[in-house]
């Protein structure tokens, strides 16, 4: 599983440095659903342990990763992935716990759709002021 998802998230790194080379690096972020530390704390949740040891980011990295933390205060909707419809609160107060000890740089997004679309897209653009999205 980490190796899946550390592959993907370089193809994905490898897309964007390709594209940013082609654009006369203009910058190119990346978006993920998912990321190694989200799977880490759903294995923390799910099995009671750790997984393993997670490769760390580099300094650079680190620094432009960010993350949009979504409150649970829109309506539940199943899926495949979403079972646990009574414990949206408490997964929320997991990750931003994790958020919090990795001093990772994150916003907390509530609302309604078009409400976390507008908190994200401008949060977005002051941290990249180029994208403009």
């Amino acid at each position: 599983m980490i190796e899946g998802q550390l592959s993907a998230q370089h193809e994905g790194l490898e897309a964007a440095q390709k594209k940013a080379i082609s654009s006369l690096f203009r910058p190119c972020p990346v978006f993920l659903d998912t990321n190694i530390h989200q799977l880490a704390v759903y294995f923390r949740y799910y099995f009671g342990s750790n997984w393993g040891q997670i490769p760390p980011l580099t300094d650079k990295s680190k620094a432009q990763t960010v993350y949009l933390l979504m409150q649970p205060d829109i309506p539940w909707q199943a899926d495949d992935l979403r079972d646990q419809p009574l414990e949206r609160d408490a997964l929320f107060s997991i990750f931003k716990a994790d958020l919090i000890q990795r001093k990772a740089h994150f916003i907390e997004i509530n609302g309604a759709h078009n409400q976390r679309m507008d908190q994200a897209c401008k949060f977005i653009n002051k941290i990249w002021p180029n994208l403009h999205v």
